[in-house]
């Protein structure tokens, strides 16, 4: 059976530094997720994204950014309450789902020390964290409990990721909130390049056709970015990866809520 392959792209880049933290922390917890699957096997992905998410939040103060901006997302609820044309009972619903989300917060640091304290994670952590390909050999702890039953591992393993638990419905309830509120809108890019000045922006997210071959680079701030086309890189070194033709393309501009 041939392979279904999209036929487009959506590409993402954050024009705040705490979305790009939750960004992060987002395809963290999906890869601890798919990791968990294969942990018999390859433990090596399910503790190496289980770390990267400990040191993410761990070095961030990702509680207070994240209760801010749902309380945000709460004002921005009860300010269309009174609109006539809103369905009241998925406002109320979105509205009570970040309400439950804040209040979970509140576990974070009791639950970010339970994995701290974990003794048996503590002993393999810093090998992990050293460049290079880690072999068995040099953790005989690790290695003494992929031996333990399945149901065994799997029982801890899911205890660690419950730890995560408040921060990863906390991150996924706001990116989905922030990405709901950003509506793609057709532009074309000319000779692959696109720049615009803007209201404040959390998040940006680019839909390109597959069929283009070409991926964005982006750079810029919260109300300017500029955008250029590039293609993979094949060939020679001297050879441009810049897209030189004029490629339609789609733009959603997700907004930064703010009091004002």
């Amino acid at each position: 059976m041939p392979e279904q392959l999209p036929s487009s792209v959506i590409y993402e880049y954050p024009l705040q530094e705490r979305f790009r933290t939750y960004l992060r922390l987002e395809h963290s917890f999906k890869q601890l997720h798919s990791a968990l699957a294969v942990l018999g096997k390859h433990p090596e992905p399910f503790f190496s994204a289980l770390f990267a998410a400990q040191e993410l939040i761990e070095r961030s103060d990702i509680r207070t950014e994240l209760s801010k901006d749902l309380d945000q997302q709460r004002l921005f609820m009860k300010r269309w309450e009174q609109h006539p044309q809103i369905d009241q009972t998925a406002l109320q619903g979105a509205l009570q789902s970040v309400l439950a989300a804040a209040d979970n917060l509140q576990q974070v640091p009791k639950e970010l020390r339970l994995i701290k304290d974990d003794r048996f994670l503590a002993s393999i952590r810093n090998r992990f964290a050293q460049p290079g390909v880690t072999g068995l050999f040099e953790l005989p702890q690790l290695q003494l409990w992929l031996q333990q039953p399945s149901a065994t591992r799997q029982q801890h393993a899911q205890q660690w990721l419950d730890c995560f638990a408040p921060i990863a419905a906390a991150v996924e309830l706001q990116l989905e909130l922030t990405r709901q509120q950003g509506q793609f809108s057709d532009v074309v890019a000319n000779n692959g390049f696109w720049q615009e000045s803007c209201e404040p922006l959390a998040l940006l997210r680019i839909k390109i056709a597959a069929e283009h071959a070409c991926y964005p680079v982006i750079s810029g701030h919260r109300q300017r970015f500029t955008l250029r086309l590039m293609t993979l890189a094949e060939g020679e070194a001297k050879q441009t990866d810049a897209v030189s033709d004029n490629v339609p393309l789609a733009i959603a501009r997700c907004p930064l809520l703010t009091n004002t």
